[in-house]
């Protein structure tokens, strides 16, 4: 749905935030809020139908023909927010800094956030030495669901794998997920995988697919299934085996 907005759509900030947004995403998706509620409770991260009742409505306001069957899934994230009214940024002492309660415009703040932190350093006498082998880009993965057909040919005529299709909604094949697994940082779970190839991000949300990943994941591990996990710690899939295979 990414084709019924052409840029993001803002509504009049409050003090809570920039409020409901429309956003059209590079892979030609459409994410619709957040709201912005203070809550006391840091584990609570659960939806409500109040909260998406409220991003709904807002939406339609900005973008009139948003068929909301079409939604895949919902989120929702905690954040700490300062006290100060602005970013917090300081050094209580020696080379210990503070950089908390970024909001916006923290992200477009980034650069200057950094040389900020970097002067703070050196004034302190923090010894800065620069990184001799650091690389400035690395190599992006292959999105094979964007190439024409004799690309893709030509690739797997090289490599099998990425002509085995894992994730049919997003059209994920098994060579980008090997190629994530293989790659700094390596994702050691689901959720490392889905961020890095879109692999369980379409409708069924990994209903399919997840199984397959699993066992991709195992297997370069080199662990048993039981210990894959979908986001850290404690996120088990699997408890232990039903049956065991026969010969």
């Amino acid at each position: 749905c990414g084709n019924l907005a052409r840029h993001t759509i803002f509504t009049v900030p409050t003090k809570m935030g920039k409020g409901i947004l429309v956003s059209p995403t590079v892979d030609n998706n459409l994410l619709l809020g957040p709201t912005s509620v203070d809550i006391e409770d840091k584990t609570d991260k659960k939806t409500t139908k109040i909260g998406l009742d409220s991003v709904a409505e807002n939406a339609k306001n900005m973008v009139k023909n948003l068929d909301l069957r079409m939604v895949i899934t919902s989120f929702c994230g905690l954040r700490s927010v300062g006290d100060t009214g602005d970013f917090i940024i300081n050094m209580p002492q020696k080379n210990f800094v503070n950089v908390a309660g970024i909001e916006s415009p923290g992200l477009s703040s980034a650069p200057a956030i950094a040389e900020y932190v970097i002067n703070m350093l050196k004034t302190s006498g923090f010894e800065l030495k620069e990184k001799q082998n650091y690389k400035k880009t690395r190599t992006s993965y292959k999105h094979f669901r964007y190439w024409d057909i004799e690309k893709k040919n030509e690739l797997i005529k090289k490599d099998a794998t990425f002509g085995n299709i894992i994730c049919r909604c997003e059209g994920i094949s098994e060579g980008e997920i090997l190629s994530a697994i293989r790659t700094n940082p390596k994702p050691r779970d689901l959720d490392g995988v889905k961020r890095r190839t879109r692999a369980q991000m379409g409708r069924c949300q990994g209903g399919f697919c997840s199984p397959y990943i699993m066992k991709l994941l195992a297997d370069e591990m080199g662990v048993p299934l039981e210990v894959v996990k979908k986001s850290g710690t404690n996120t088990y899939v699997l408890t232990n085996k039903t049956k065991e295979g026969t010969k």
